[in-house]
């Protein structure tokens, strides 16, 4: 497919999603089951982070409490940019850009992973730079 693919073709849209209050061994075990280097915080139905494996990580490292740390405590807190002013934006796309912007914007950001818009912004997923590296040689 390469670079000029549409990253929609390589998008988790069945991201696993935690809330904010959801501990660190909730996030481990949703990364697990979900297959997924990355999950989605939610507050209702509002988008309002991003839990990366890198995160995760960085919260074992310092020792955290598997059942008390709260995912509050170690998300990126991001907002969904939905056609109005944001105070902290995620980093993401709409599904049909493509392999290259994506691989551009990672670059630029120094991120792993993008949230990504669906169709009239109402499909969240995320998309990990493995998801992308598989579209580019396909």
């Amino acid at each position: 497919m390469g670079l000029n693919a549409e990253i929609k073709n390589a998008v988790n849209w069945e991201a696993p999603a935690v809330a904010m209050d959801d501990s660190l061994r909730v996030v481990i075990q949703k990364m697990v089951d979900g297959k997924s280097s990355a999950v989605l915080v939610k507050a209702g139905d509002d988008v309002v982070g991003l839990v990366t494996d890198m995160d995760m990580l960085a919260s074992i490292a310092r020792y955290d409490d598997l059942d008390e740390t709260k995912v509050s405590g170690f998300m990126t807190r991001c907002e969904l940019i939905l056609g109005k002013a944001v105070k902290s934006p995620c980093v993401q796309l709409d599904s049909e850009q493509s392999v290259g912007d994506a691989i551009g914007v990672m670059n630029g950001a120094g991120v792993h992973h993008l949230v990504v818009s669906g169709e009239k912004d109402t499909c969240t997923g995320i998309i990990s730079v493995l998801n992308l590296l598989r579209l580019v040689i396909s």
